[in-house]
Protein backbone atom coordinates (compact mmCIF):
# COMPACT_ATOMS: atom_id res chain seq x y z
CA UNK A 1 0.00 0.00 0.00
CA UNK A 2 1.26 3.61 -1.06
CA UNK A 3 1.33 6.03 1.81
CA UNK A 4 2.42 9.77 1.54
CA UNK A 5 4.88 11.06 3.62
CA UNK A 6 4.89 14.89 4.59
CA UNK A 7 7.54 17.03 3.65
CA UNK A 8 9.75 17.92 6.82
CA UNK A 9 9.02 21.45 7.45
CA UNK A 10 12.55 23.61 6.93
CA UNK A 11 12.69 26.82 8.53
CA UNK A 12 13.02 29.59 6.20
CA UNK A 13 14.40 32.97 7.45
CA UNK A 14 14.19 36.17 5.66
CA UNK A 15 16.79 38.87 5.39
CA UNK A 16 16.18 42.61 5.71
CA UNK A 17 17.14 43.11 2.11
CA UNK A 18 15.05 40.09 0.91
CA UNK A 19 11.64 42.07 2.80
CA UNK A 20 11.65 44.12 0.02
CA UNK A 21 10.60 42.21 -2.57
CA UNK A 22 7.58 42.74 -4.56
CA UNK A 23 5.41 39.95 -2.79
CA UNK A 24 5.04 35.94 -2.96
CA UNK A 25 5.72 34.17 -6.78
CA UNK A 26 1.88 32.85 -7.84
CA UNK A 27 0.86 29.69 -6.86
CA UNK A 28 3.71 30.04 -4.24
CA UNK A 29 3.17 28.19 -0.84
CA UNK A 30 4.88 30.50 1.12
CA UNK A 31 3.05 33.83 2.16
CA UNK A 32 5.88 36.07 1.86
CA UNK A 33 8.24 36.91 -0.44
CA UNK A 34 11.26 34.28 -2.38
CA UNK A 35 14.51 35.64 -1.28
CA UNK A 36 16.29 38.11 -4.02
CA UNK A 37 19.18 37.69 -5.78
CA UNK A 38 21.04 40.45 -6.47
CA UNK A 39 23.59 41.41 -9.03
CA UNK A 40 27.10 41.54 -8.68
CA UNK A 41 28.19 44.87 -6.54
CA UNK A 42 25.13 44.13 -4.74
CA UNK A 43 22.84 47.21 -6.57
CA UNK A 44 19.63 46.37 -7.86
CA UNK A 45 18.44 48.21 -10.82
CA UNK A 46 15.02 49.13 -11.85
CA UNK A 47 14.18 47.83 -14.99
CA UNK A 48 13.62 51.13 -16.68
CA UNK A 49 16.81 52.79 -14.75
CA UNK A 50 19.34 54.37 -17.13
CA UNK A 51 23.04 53.66 -16.58
CA UNK A 52 24.94 56.26 -15.87
CA UNK A 53 27.24 58.32 -18.24
CA UNK A 54 30.92 57.63 -18.17
CA UNK A 55 33.44 60.70 -18.94
CA UNK A 56 37.22 60.19 -19.72
CA UNK A 57 39.11 61.79 -16.91
CA UNK A 58 43.21 62.69 -18.12
CA UNK A 59 45.99 64.17 -16.78
CA UNK A 60 48.00 66.92 -18.98
CA UNK A 61 51.56 67.18 -18.02
CA UNK A 62 54.10 70.00 -18.92
CA UNK A 63 57.95 70.46 -18.42
CA UNK A 64 57.85 73.81 -17.26
CA UNK A 65 61.84 73.61 -17.95
CA UNK A 66 61.55 73.07 -21.82
CA UNK A 67 63.93 70.37 -21.24
CA UNK A 68 66.51 72.39 -19.53
CA UNK A 69 66.30 70.15 -16.54
CA UNK A 70 67.14 67.21 -18.03
CA UNK A 71 70.20 68.40 -19.24
CA UNK A 72 71.44 70.78 -16.59
CA UNK A 73 69.94 69.14 -13.59
CA UNK A 74 73.08 66.19 -13.44
CA UNK A 75 75.77 69.39 -12.85
CA UNK A 76 73.35 71.73 -10.63
CA UNK A 77 71.65 69.20 -8.34
CA UNK A 78 74.05 66.09 -8.78
CA UNK A 79 71.06 63.77 -10.01
CA UNK A 80 68.78 63.21 -12.99
CA UNK A 81 65.46 65.66 -13.11
CA UNK A 82 63.40 64.40 -16.68
CA UNK A 83 61.07 67.93 -15.92
CA UNK A 84 59.42 70.59 -13.71
CA UNK A 85 56.53 69.50 -13.91
CA UNK A 86 53.28 71.25 -13.91
CA UNK A 87 49.73 69.30 -14.41
CA UNK A 88 45.85 69.66 -15.14
CA UNK A 89 43.13 67.34 -15.09
CA UNK A 90 40.77 67.57 -18.34
CA UNK A 91 37.22 66.40 -17.16
CA UNK A 92 34.07 67.39 -18.78
CA UNK A 93 35.68 69.02 -22.12
CA UNK A 94 37.76 71.52 -19.64
CA UNK A 95 41.40 71.71 -18.61
CA UNK A 96 41.49 72.47 -14.71
CA UNK A 97 44.29 73.57 -12.84
CA UNK A 98 45.93 75.47 -9.60
CA UNK A 99 48.40 78.39 -9.43
CA UNK A 100 48.89 81.46 -7.48
CA UNK A 101 45.69 83.16 -9.07
CA UNK A 102 43.73 79.70 -7.55
CA UNK A 103 41.60 77.11 -9.13
CA UNK A 104 41.48 78.41 -13.36
CA UNK A 105 40.27 76.52 -16.32
CA UNK A 106 40.19 76.74 -20.27
CA UNK A 107 39.82 74.94 -23.44
CA UNK A 108 42.10 71.82 -23.16
CA UNK A 109 45.87 73.13 -24.32
CA UNK A 110 44.57 76.72 -23.76
CA UNK A 111 47.12 77.94 -21.90
CA UNK A 112 50.26 79.69 -22.82
CA UNK A 113 52.34 76.51 -22.25
CA UNK A 114 50.24 74.95 -25.00
CA UNK A 115 50.29 71.20 -25.84
CA UNK A 116 51.21 68.95 -23.03
CA UNK A 117 54.30 67.05 -22.99
CA UNK A 118 52.36 64.04 -22.11
CA UNK A 119 48.89 62.47 -21.41
CA UNK A 120 48.14 59.84 -18.82
CA UNK A 121 45.02 58.53 -18.66
CA UNK A 122 43.46 58.43 -15.55
CA UNK A 123 40.40 56.11 -16.39
CA UNK A 124 36.64 57.23 -16.33
CA UNK A 125 33.84 58.89 -13.26
CA UNK A 126 30.84 58.79 -13.54
CA UNK A 127 30.78 62.54 -11.41
CA UNK A 128 28.40 64.55 -13.30
CA UNK A 129 29.34 68.06 -14.76
CA UNK A 130 26.92 70.18 -12.23
CA UNK A 131 28.50 67.54 -9.12
CA UNK A 132 32.05 68.46 -10.36
CA UNK A 133 31.79 72.24 -10.60
CA UNK A 134 30.33 72.31 -6.95
CA UNK A 135 33.52 69.81 -5.68
CA UNK A 136 35.53 72.67 -7.46
CA UNK A 137 33.44 75.53 -5.59
CA UNK A 138 34.25 73.66 -2.12
CA UNK A 139 37.62 73.27 -3.22
CA UNK A 140 38.87 77.31 -4.14
CA UNK A 141 37.22 78.27 -0.77
CA UNK A 142 38.59 76.15 0.99
CA UNK A 143 42.03 74.37 0.34
CA UNK A 144 43.00 75.57 -2.86
CA UNK A 145 42.58 79.71 -2.24
CA UNK A 146 45.12 81.45 -4.21
CA UNK A 147 47.16 82.25 -0.86
CA UNK A 148 47.50 78.78 0.19
CA UNK A 149 49.70 78.23 -3.12
CA UNK A 150 53.57 77.05 -2.79
CA UNK A 151 55.91 75.32 -4.83
CA UNK A 152 57.06 72.57 -3.05
CA UNK A 153 54.45 71.58 -0.84
CA UNK A 154 51.04 73.09 -2.23
CA UNK A 155 50.90 73.25 -5.79
CA UNK A 156 49.23 72.32 -9.20
CA UNK A 157 50.32 68.90 -8.79
CA UNK A 158 48.91 68.71 -5.31
CA UNK A 159 45.51 70.20 -6.76
CA UNK A 160 45.64 67.48 -9.91
CA UNK A 161 46.09 64.43 -7.32
CA UNK A 162 43.28 65.47 -5.11
CA UNK A 163 40.74 65.88 -7.89
CA UNK A 164 42.01 62.64 -9.90
CA UNK A 165 41.63 60.58 -6.82
CA UNK A 166 37.83 62.53 -6.61
CA UNK A 167 36.86 61.84 -9.73
CA UNK A 168 38.56 58.05 -10.41
CA UNK A 169 39.83 56.71 -7.01
CA UNK A 170 43.30 57.07 -8.51
CA UNK A 171 46.45 59.17 -7.93
CA UNK A 172 48.41 60.81 -10.44
CA UNK A 173 51.83 59.24 -11.18
CA UNK A 174 54.46 59.62 -8.04
CA UNK A 175 57.41 60.96 -9.90
CA UNK A 176 55.73 64.26 -10.27
CA UNK A 177 54.60 64.28 -7.04
CA UNK A 178 57.94 63.36 -5.52
CA UNK A 179 59.74 65.86 -7.77
CA UNK A 180 59.82 68.37 -4.84
CA UNK A 181 61.30 66.07 -1.73
CA UNK A 182 63.95 65.03 -4.65
CA UNK A 183 65.10 68.57 -5.20
CA UNK A 184 64.91 69.95 -1.42
CA UNK A 185 66.91 66.39 -0.95
CA UNK A 186 70.12 67.68 -2.20
CA UNK A 187 72.17 70.60 -0.83
CA UNK A 188 71.58 73.08 -3.75
CA UNK A 189 67.50 72.70 -3.43
CA UNK A 190 68.47 73.53 -0.17
CA UNK A 191 70.14 76.72 -0.47
CA UNK A 192 67.65 77.96 -3.00
CA UNK A 193 64.67 77.06 -1.19
CA UNK A 194 64.46 80.54 0.90
CA UNK A 195 63.82 81.97 -2.82
CA UNK A 196 61.88 79.34 -4.49
CA UNK A 197 59.52 79.00 -1.59
CA UNK A 198 58.70 82.87 -2.79
CA UNK A 199 57.98 81.52 -6.51
CA UNK A 200 54.34 81.59 -7.47
CA UNK A 201 53.08 80.00 -10.51
CA UNK A 202 50.52 80.75 -12.73
CA UNK A 203 50.06 79.81 -16.45
CA UNK A 204 48.14 82.48 -18.33
CA UNK A 205 45.71 82.06 -20.74
CA UNK A 206 43.56 80.45 -18.21
CA UNK A 207 39.71 81.97 -16.53
CA UNK A 208 39.67 82.10 -12.87
CA UNK A 209 36.83 79.78 -11.46
CA UNK A 210 34.15 80.80 -9.92
CA UNK A 211 30.79 79.44 -7.83
CA UNK A 212 28.05 81.45 -10.63
CA UNK A 213 29.14 79.31 -13.75
CA UNK A 214 32.68 77.23 -13.59
CA UNK A 215 34.53 80.10 -14.71
CA UNK A 216 34.29 83.93 -14.86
Amino acid sequence: MRRDVAAPSIPFRLSPHNRAAAGPAPGSPFPFPLPLRLPPGGRARAPMEEPLALHPVKLYVYDLSKGMARRLSPLMLGKQLDGIWHTSIIVHKDEFFYGSGGISSCAPGGTLLGPPDSVVDLGNTEVTEEIFLEYLSSLGESMFRGESYNLFEHNCNTFSNEVAQFLTGRKIPSYITDLPAEVLATPFGQALRPLLDSVQIQPPGGNTFSRHNGQS
